[in-house]
């Protein structure tokens, strides 16, 4: 008797274990990334890059251009990846650097701007259809990026220091471990395993 409830508790046991791995899977909890110590997540990456992807084909759709190949596929996940790495990279040099902590609010005063010239009536309509997000995901994943990366840009060229340097000597610096994909990080950047 005392046996199969042993038995009975390893299974229960591995049965748990299993949905959980399942959903960890599922969801893309698991890291696809760790830069500097902090991990990126896959439901991130991968998000971003259907999200490319759809553009992608929606403006060949528009030009009637050809469907996305499978190396074109990847090369939209590689660069979707690299820019995840950059972007964390960049925020991580700010919070270490508080002559920038400023950066934050003026990226948001930045999209805040871009959002009221924005048609209200069209935004929503047009990032949902062109990348399959709301406006607060369009915001979080492009114009918030982008924004900060361009007052990082223009705190670094105030003093006369090349903005592409400086990228390249953070990103040739920073700890970068993979996971689940077919790169490697050498250099400040992804090549092919």
């Amino acid at each position: 008797m005392e046996h199969t409830t042993k038995v009975k508790k390893l299974v229960i046991l591995f049965f748990c274990l299993l949905v959980i791995g399942a959903g960890i899977w599922f969801f893309g909890l698991f890291p696809v990334s760790r830069v500097n110590g902090e991990y990126l997540l896959y439901r991130i990456y991968n998000e971003r890059a259907k999200a490319l992807e759809q553009f992608e084909v929606k403006n060949r759709l528009v030009t009637g251009g050809a469907l996305l190949t499978q190396t074109e596929k990847e090369a939209i996940s590689k660069s979707i990846l690299q820019n995840l790495i950059m972007e964390r990279v960049f925020w991580q040099y700010t919070q270490e650097h508080t002559a920038l902590s400023g950066l934050k609010e003026s990226a948001d005063a930045v999209v805040a701007s871009t959002l009221k010239e924005a048609d209200p009536n069209i935004l929503p309509q047009a990032t949902k259809e062109l990348y399959g997000w709301s406006v607060d995901e369009f915001v979080e994943n492009v114009l918030f990026p982008q924004a900060f990366q361009n007052e990082l840009r223009e705190a670094i060229e105030v003093d006369g220091a090349l903005f592409d340097e400086f990228a390249r000597a953070q990103l040739n610096s920073a700890e970068v471990r993979l996971y689940a994909v077919p790169w490697k990080w050498e250099n400040g950047g992804l090549v092919s395993k």
